[in-house]
């Protein structure tokens, strides 16, 4: 990953010049599909640096006294592979983290439950397993299960049943999958850790579903724009919004603990 002076951007103790430095090699990488996931993980970063790597926005900075990397793709598996590609060419992590939030199939998760995916599942029924080190247990709650990888945003609660009963899956998202993949291509290490955003039980509307598939950056603003005439809608988006910003601080909690913990 090779930054242009423009566009990299020191927002730490070092001097800001005309150049930034070159991306350092990291600890642990980050790739989330949406900055709203990651933005309290970033908020924890110490002598942050910010890049723009082939349109991915990625920052650089110290956590729990190691060089973490966290990069916000987009939505879906093929922008979660490219921006791990990116990530591992230019900082060359000894981990790579698929982080984000994810849909509840199993009924007994709750909302912002912490899940680390010992499974990946793809809609083929194919299956790839994630070895979990012993060493991130304790220190932060969470549960152990297995990840389905969709294409679309998983909108009501029948459709979440549906899955839940074909692949026996905990957790829903767009993107680990990917990741799972191509790090198994790579031999590069590789953990999902996944917050529930919305439980087995609810529905989500169509409007909302809409949004979250194509807006990588979760723009409120934005959002707002497109829903204001629906009043539903709106309520829908503050209520997930509210939540959001609540998963959010469970992801880096989690997040942290597996930078603090991971082996080199």
């Amino acid at each position: 990953m090779a930054p242009t002076g423009a566009e990299a951007v020191n927002e730490g103790t070092q001097p800001r010049g005309r150049f930034a430095p070159p991306p350092l090699w990291a600890d642990v990488a980050v790739i989330a599909a949406l900055s709203i996931e990651v933005a309290d993980l970033v908020d924890q970063l110490r002598g942050k640096r910010r890049y723009q790597a082939a349109s991915m926005p990625v920052l650089e900075g110290e956590l729990k006294g190691k060089i973490v990397v966290v990069g916000v793709c987009g939505v879906g598996r093929a922008a979660a592979r490219r921006g791990a590609e990116i990530l591992l060419a230019g900082h060359h992590p000894r981990w790579l983290v698929s982080a984000g939030f994810a849909g509840a199939l199993n009924p007994a998760l709750a909302r912002n439950d912490a899940v680390l995916a010992h499974e990946i599942v793809g809609l083929d029924g194919s299956i790839l397993p994630v070895a979990i080190p012993d060493v991130l247990d304790g220190g932060a709650r969470w549960h152990r299960g297995r990840l389905l990888t969709v294409d679309r945003v998983i909108t009501t609660a029948a459709e979440k049943a549906e899955l839940w009963r074909s692949y026996q899956a905990d957790v829903v998202d767009m993107e680990t999958a990917a990741v799972a993949q191509f790090c198994a291509e790579r031999s590069a290490r590789f953990l999902s850790a996944r917050v529930v955003s919305d439980d087995a039980h609810g529905d989500l509307a169509p409007e909302i579903a809409d949004l979250l598939s194509r807006s990588g950056s979760y723009r409120v603003g934005a959002a707002l724009r497109s829903l204001w005439r629906r009043p539903a809608s709106l309520k829908d988006f503050w209520r997930i919004h509210e939540h959001a910003l609540e998963a959010g601080g469970r992801l880096a909690r989690l997040v942290a603990h597996a930078v603090e913990s991971l082996p080199a």
